[in-house]
Formats: C-alpha cells, structure tokens, sequence
C-alpha cells in the first residue's frame, strides 16, 4: 500500500457507548495500569463509607463506624469517620445535620 503516509496524517475520533450495570461498566473502563493502583485501596474505602451513610440512611460518626464492613483497608474508628466525611462533605456527597451525617445532594439526586 503507497498511501500509508496519507493515512498517517489524517485525524480520526472514535465515538464508543458503553451500557449495563454500574459495577460491569466500571470494570470494562477499569485499567490494568500499576500506577494506579496506589489510590484502588483509598477508593473502595471511601465507596463503602459513603455506602454504608447511604445503607443507614445516615447516623452518627460513631453509628457509622460500627456499621462500616471489617474488609476494609484500614480501621476507621468514629474520629476517622468524621475526618473522612469532613472531607467528603466538600463535595456534596454527605451532610452534617446536628450530630447526623447524611447522603448528601450529589447522591440522592444520582438515586
């Protein structure tokens, strides 16, 4: 073929639709890359935080931390969870009503 250097210098875009379930979609789009994997462990234990606040329908730090899965990364005790949900706050994604954290706007309006 004496055109390939022509079709070297041409532009394409490439259009792809993905559909299923939540947990099939993400592990079609999931990455073998090692680099990152440094924050995979960070990640799932922000997933089952926010979870088990939205499992519970909110609770207390110390609610929370009693309900949280044992395969977890690392232990969060009710100090943790707080420091942890006073971050996830920032992004809408819980909020602090008295002493009570809940699912905040960007998760009940993804529901």
């Amino acid at each position: 073929m004496g055109d390939e250097e022509d079709i070297e210098d041409e532009a394409v875009s490439v259009s792809m639709e993905i559909s299923g379930n939540y947990d099939e979609v993400m592990s079609k789009l999931a990455t073998e890359d090692e680099g990152s994997t440094s924050l995979v462990s960070l990640l799932d234990d922000l997933e089952q935080l926010l979870d088990t606040v939205v499992r519970m329908d909110g609770g207390t730090r110390s609610a929370i931390a009693q309900q949280l899965p044992k395969d977890m990364t690392v232990s969060f005790d009710a100090q943790a969870v707080v420091d942890t949900l006073q971050v996830l706050e920032r992004y809408d994604l819980v909020v602090l009503e008295g002493n009570t954290w809940k699912p905040g706007p960007k998760l009940t309006t993804e529901e």
